[in-house]
Formats: structure tokens, sequence, C-alpha cells
């Protein structure tokens, strides 16, 4: 029975890399003792890692297919907020943060934090000119390819990423 229970949890981790707890207790139904007891076995054992974001602490399967930098980034792409704006600038290079946020359709102070977190991260950078701070995505490609490869797109956003990483 516990095999059975690690390898569902093992095959999650795998299929959703960055997963974080509770999405992983929903999508498992399995209780939080048990899950949290699970975890803390297969991370004893290197099958798993946890990464904290700072918010979040997300689960990936022990492997050489994502780099650190490739972890930090899905970690990233796996929050709504920041995987829109990350979307955004992908397709508009050197946005404020107030057209994010009318883009995003997110208030602004939560377009700051976010905007804050990513560039703590070294995943964007900001140019300030004046009072204005306009944002960049330092590694573009990178960013495409994972939201390709790794997290389920819609098919506009496929249609939008297969547009720009193949240009």
């Amino acid at each position: 029975f516990e095999l059975e229970t690690r390898r569902r949890i093992y095959e999650q981790i795998k299929k959703s890399p960055g997963i974080h707890f509770r999405e992983l207790e929903r999508r498992l139904q399995i209780v939080v003792g048990n899950l949290q007891y699970h975890l803390q076995y297969m991370e004893k054992k290197n099958l798993i890692r946890a990464l904290n974001d700072g918010d979040y602490v997300r689960y990936f399967v022990k492997d050489r297919s994502l780099s650190e930098t490739e972890r930090k980034i899905m970690s990233f792409l796996r929050r709504s907020g920041c995987r829109h704006i990350l979307l955004q600038l992908l397709n508009n290079p050197a946005l404020n943060n107030k057209e994010l946020s009318q883009a995003v359709g997110l208030s602004p102070s939560t377009i700051s934090w976010n905007l804050n977190k990513l560039v703590e991260a070294g995943i964007i950078e900001r140019e300030k000119t004046g009072r204005i701070s306009k944002f960049t995505i330092l590694d573009p490609h990178a960013i495409a390819e994972l939201l390709i490869c790794r997290i389920i797109p819609d098919i506009q956003t496929l249609a939008f990423l297969t547009f720009f990483f193949c240009d």
C-alpha cells in the first residue's frame, strides 16, 4: 500500500513539476499527515526535491531534466499571476507596472508584488527611467520553452508561444 501511494505521488510530481503541497493533496486525495510522511520519506531517499519559493514548497522529481534555474522558473510559472505577467512580457517586452496591470487584469499592487519576486529571482530585470520602471525577461526563450514543454497551456497560449518560439 505504501509503495503504491508513493508511486502515485511520484507520478503526480513528475507530471506536474513544481506542484505545491495543497495541490498534491487535492489531486491525489491523500490526507495531510500521510502526504507529509510520504513526501519527507521520498525527499530523504533522494527521489524528489522540495524547493521553497517564498510562498509555497514546490516539489520536483529528482532528475537531471531540469536545471536549478529551470526549477526556479517553473515555480513562478505555476503561479497564475506570474505566468500571466511573463506571457505579457514575452509578447510586449519593456512594459511598466500600469501597462501590465491593465493587460493582466490584476491590481497594480499585486502586479508590483509579483514583479519584485520575479526581479529578486533573476527572471526579469527592471530598467528605471525617472519614476517609471520597465520590465524585461532576461531569457525569453527559456520561459517560452518551459511553457511549451512543461506547462500544459491552453490552445490560444500554445499558438502564441509556438509563434514566438519558432520566430
